[in-house]
């Protein structure tokens, strides 16, 4: 069981902002669903945070809900979006794909979060979940200085 990544099987509550993914991006989009179950099974810490959100869900049980799904937000102008806080829609927006993968999955687990009840506005726990799962440095937060290598970016909230 795995979440789910629309590929045109799929119609989002929130079409036609939220459509199958391209398959241009499949790659990228079935690499970080990949990568994010490496995380959650490699990195006790990842399943650890995602249990202190609202939804009390680890990051593990998250990916196996097959009632989520990764969708394409073609139209967002930052990298994703979830329908709202608690939801099951996915949205990856074209300036994650056009960082890469690595982004992808920071923008997947950040989106996770809220997912699992992160609330958006002015709170950082979704963006500080990327820290939990290895995809940031705590220096990058402490600080507020950006490190371009690594997908965590500490001005990020909501």
């Amino acid at each position: 069981m795995s979440i789910q990544i629309n590929i045109g099987d799929h119609t989002s509550s929130e079409a036609p902002r939220y459509v199958a993914v391209p398959f241009a991006h499949r790659f990228a989009t079935n690499w970080a669903r990949a990568r994010a179950k490496l995380v959650a099974r490699n990195m006790p810490s990842a399943d650890a945070y995602f249990r202190t959100l609202p939804g009390a869900r680890s990051l593990s049980q998250l990916l196996a809900d097959r009632t989520i799904w990764i969708n394409y937000g073609p139209t967002l102008g930052y990298y994703g979006e979830t329908d709202s806080v608690g939801g099951k829609e996915i949205a990856i927006g074209t300036l994650a794909y056009r960082w890469g993968r690595w982004t992808v999955l920071g923008t997947l687990i950040h989106e996770l979060a809220h997912s699992n009840g992160a609330p958006g506005g002015a709170s950082s726990a979704a963006e500080e979940a990327l820290l939990h799962c290895g995809l940031g440095r705590l220096s990058e937060k402490n600080t507020g200085t950006d490190d371009r290598g690594t997908p965590f970016e500490p001005g990020i909230a909501g």
